[in-house]
């Protein structure tokens, strides 16, 4: 590497090192999606993770990922146009489109490539070669506080691109109103995942109808959480068959690995042969995806994992609001504390480390300047004595820094 290049990367890291400003990453001795782990033979009460529901280390799915293992090994092989879909694949996204109550799905190996393959091409003309009917690159139109993947996706078209302030239905509809005559696609997330709060999916989808928009819900942190059998925000509003595209990870709920989207089989077939990252990436391998299997049947008999995590993150978030603090959100297993310094963030969760508790500081990139929080993740598998002793440590914090 050029000596000029390298010094380029060092200056930034140097400056970030020294005012503090690298962010804290920590060696977990695994797993790192239990309630407790441990660190330097330590150990932590975990308050980062998003295994909403327990199932990362649910024996059951565990016993079948192992299974399966030896049935189709460790490894894809190749991308499913390549190579072609294996029939586990084919069985579970009939099973997920089954259950989300869609014609299609299709799933990729991260949730991040889901956005980023898909989100274009709703709006975006044909990619690959000229064909005769003519059509002109639409508008998507995105909330402001959405995902890095999915604001990723949006700056990979070639469409126009407009922001809605966050959750703002005036602001919304000003948009559509300027666009009418376009092609729209109106984005959210279903759950914000830095807030905790809910994208409003009734008045969003009312507002399609009126201005013939397609709705793209990012519902990663509420499938498997909210809604009848865990269908998730849009199921949990009412509104499910209002959606056009729903989107999900299985990195939250479902304790596993990979992405999907779920639509009519139109729009789905269309991605198939048009999401680059569908076409040129390998799909989750076989025996994940026969773990996801047995997940999707657990999640649907699920209601008493839910009702625990949420009934923990009501506790949680009641009694932080009672000790003086800030905290957004509603009935999610996400319970921000609202700091408002980047400066006191940092420090406040260091502080939480020191009395073994493992719970991150959001800053920037994941949040704007002024906005900083600490992120607590509920999980089914916590227990009260735990969000106990994370209230009795956050208390102490808050008083010995003048936040509460």
């Amino acid at each position: 590497m050029a000596k000029n290049t390298n010094k380029y990367f060092e200056k930034y890291l140097k400056f970030l090192n020294k005012h503090g400003l690298y962010p804290a990453i920590y060696t977990v001795e695994g797993p790192s999606s239990s309630p407790e782990v441990f660190m330097d033979n330590k150990k932590f009460f975990n308050f980062s993770s998003n295994n909403y529901l327990g199932l990362a280390g649910n024996e059951e799915v565990k016993k079948v990922v192992i299974e399966n293992i030896k049935k189709y090994g460790v490894g894809s092989g190749s991308t499913r146009l390549l190579s072609g879909t294996l029939d586990i694949q084919v069985k579970f996204e009939e099973e997920l489109a089954r259950f989300l109550e869609k014609d299609d799905s299709i799933t990729f190996s991260s949730g991040f490539l889901a956005n980023v393959g898909v989100i274009r091409m709703l709006v975006d003309s044909f990619p690959y070669f000229t064909l005769i009917f003519g059509e002109k690159p639409g508008i998507i139109i995105s909330d402001k506080l959405n995902h890095a993947s999915i604001i990723d996706g949006v700056r990979l078209a070639k469409s126009e691109r407009a922001i809605y302030e966050h959750n703002n239905m005036e602001d919304l509809e000003r948009i559509l109103e300027e666009n009418r005559n376009k092609r729209k696609l109106i984005l959210t997330d279903g759950i914000f995942s830095m807030d905790g709060d809910l994208a409003k999916l009734k008045e969003i989808s009312e507002l399609a109808d009126a201005y013939e928009a397609v709705i793209m819900v990012d519902d990663s942190h509420g499938v498997g959480v909210l809604g009848p059998y865990g269908r998730g925000t849009a199921y949990h509003l009412g509104v499910a068959q209002n959606i056009d595209v729903i989107m999900g990870s299985f990195t939250k709920a479902f304790g596993s690995i990979g992405g999907f989207i779920a639509s009519n089989k139109s729009i789905s077939d269309y991605l198939r042969i048009t999401a680059r990252s569908y076409i040129f990436s390998d799909p989750i391998i076989p025996a994940v995806v026969a773990g996801l299997i047995e997940t999707t049947k657990i999640i649907k008999e699920g209601d008493n994992l839910r009702k625990n995590v949420i009934g923990l993150s009501s506790y949680l978030r009641e009694n932080l609001k009672k000790l003086g603090f800030t905290v957004l959100g509603e009935e999610t297993p996400i319970v921000p504390l609202f700091i408002g310094s980047e400066k006191k963030a940092i420090k406040f969760s260091a502080m939480l480390y020191e009395n073994n508790i493992l719970a991150p500081c959001i800053r920037r990139p994941a949040v704007i300047e002024g906005s900083e929080r600490i992120r607590f993740s509920l999980m089914a598998t916590h227990n009260k004595e735990q969000v106990d002793y994370l209230l009795e440590v956050c208390e102490r914090i808050g008083r010995s820094n003048k936040i509460i």
